[in-house]
């Protein structure tokens, strides 16, 4: 009986502990990095930043991967819609300029 109370306080603490990427708009505003996903890059820069994004390795006439420093975001958008294909936390550019 000690064994499963101590595999369910396991259980627990390693859900608590499993905190999802975030990162804080221009304004102030805490929102899920994974929200950003699926918008449009440039309602993005409109709205939750506040300075020119930055061009990054990996980007090339399909993807346009992108770092915005005041929210600390790493977006990879389709070129040919500009939408966020995937985001991530820190800046994080592709190995190569012609990554897949």
């Amino acid at each position: 009986m000690e064994f499963k109370k101590a595999f369910f306080i396991l259980i627990v603490f390693a859900v608590i502990s499993c905190d999802t990427e975030k990162f804080k708009t221009a304004d102030g505003i805490e929102l899920e990095v994974s929200s950003l996903i699926g918008m449009d890059v440039f309602d993005i820069a409109y709205e939750y930043s506040r300075v020119s994004p930055e061009t990054l390795t990996g980007t090339n006439n399909r993807r346009w991967v992108v770092y915005f420093s005041d929210i600390n975001v790493t977006l990879e958008t389709n070129k040919l819609n500009n939408i966020v294909q995937n985001a991530k936390k820190g800046k994080n550019p592709k190995e190569s300029t012609w990554a897949n």
